[in-house]
């Protein structure tokens, strides 16, 4: 009986485990999904660094800027754009 228990424990466990994210795809399922409008790799010894940059829907005058690395540090900055230096 404690056997059946035990693997009921230990499936119930790994069971969980694999459906970790299930809540949040429930909970943003229907948000619209948008492309950064750059992604990119920074070159960096040791540590796989992402880059993603896009523009706001509400605010077309900052741009934002999420990075990401292997050591779960992110970091979200957001600051405006000068116009005269895109023409």
């Amino acid at each position: 009986m404690k056997k059946q228990l035990l693997c009921g424990a230990l499936l119930g466990a790994l069971s969980f485990t694999a459906h970790a994210g299930l809540f949040d795809q429930i909970a943003t399922g229907t948000w619209e999904s948008v492309e950064p409008t750059a992604a990119y790799k920074l070159e960096t010894y040791g540590y796989n660094v992402r880059v993603y940059e896009w523009t706001p829907k509400d605010n077309p005058n900052m741009r934002c800027v999420f990075v990401a690395g292997e050591t779960n540090s992110t970091g979200v900055a957001c600051y405006p754009v000068d116009e005269k230096k895109q023409q």
